[in-house]
């Protein structure tokens, strides 16, 4: 799996791995720049990854993590494409884990990736995760890996994933008794706003225990 790395601007030492994993029809590159503008200069200490997901997309140019149909999106289908991709992702985080001797992992995921970000909490250890514009299909089959802090970034007029997904999200994910919080955007369809990216980056600097991991 092709990826960027970049670090904070105020690099010290590793304190934690921030991963973004970008949407359908994208590439980790698309990010860098939103990356430098938002993340580096205001989460210390941290090594930023941009990967590439696995396949071409198969109706637009760019990347996609798994087939994906726009127009249904049903809840079959995204598990089929999940149950797939994400031992793929599991041993990519995993990989770099180790490479970079960092348990601290942090996942930003939008749209299909903040679809993938959700899942590897069934799979691996994860620290925090910002879900932008995404949704959440829990795996019956599987037990959590991991217990992480979640911030969902979700507007009210998302022409792609309702916003009723991202309540629905905070409702399920909240049943499996994990801490999540939801920022509500306006009038920017299925993007983020720079708003929204500052939240974000704010809640991975925040000072947290890290986990038992």
């Amino acid at each position: 799996m092709n990826d960027i790395a970049i670090k904070s601007t105020n690099f010290k030492h590793i304190d934690k791995l921030v991963i973004i994993l970008h949407g359908y029809g994208n590439s980790g590159s698309d990010y860098i720049k939103i990356g430098k503008t938002f993340l580096t200069p205001n989460i210390d200490n941290a090594v930023f990854l941009f990967p590439d997901a696995p396949t071409p997309c198969a109706t637009w140019t760019g990347q996609q993590w798994f087939p994906l149909s726009l127009e249904n999106m049903s809840f079959e289908e995204i598990r089929n494409g999940l149950d797939q991709a994400a031992p793929h992702l599991c041993k990519y985080i995993e990989t770099k884990s180790q490479e970079f001797r960092c348990n601290n992992v942090c996942l930003v995921g939008i749209s299909q990736g903040a679809i993938m970000a959700l899942e590897m909490m069934y799979y691996t250890k994860i620290f925090k995760i910002v879900v932008c514009c995404g949704l959440f299909a829990p795996n019956s089959y599987k037990k959590n890996r991991s217990t992480p802090d979640i911030l969902l970034i979700h507007s009210v007029d998302d022409n792609i994933i309702p916003y009723k997904k991202a309540l629905l999200a905070k409702s399920d994910l909240e049943k499996m008794e994990l801490k999540v919080s939801l920022h509500t955007c306006h009038n920017i369809r299925h993007s983020i706003s720079k708003e929204g990216w500052q939240i974000g980056a704010e809640f991975l600097n925040e000072y947290n225990n890290i986990q038992n991991l």
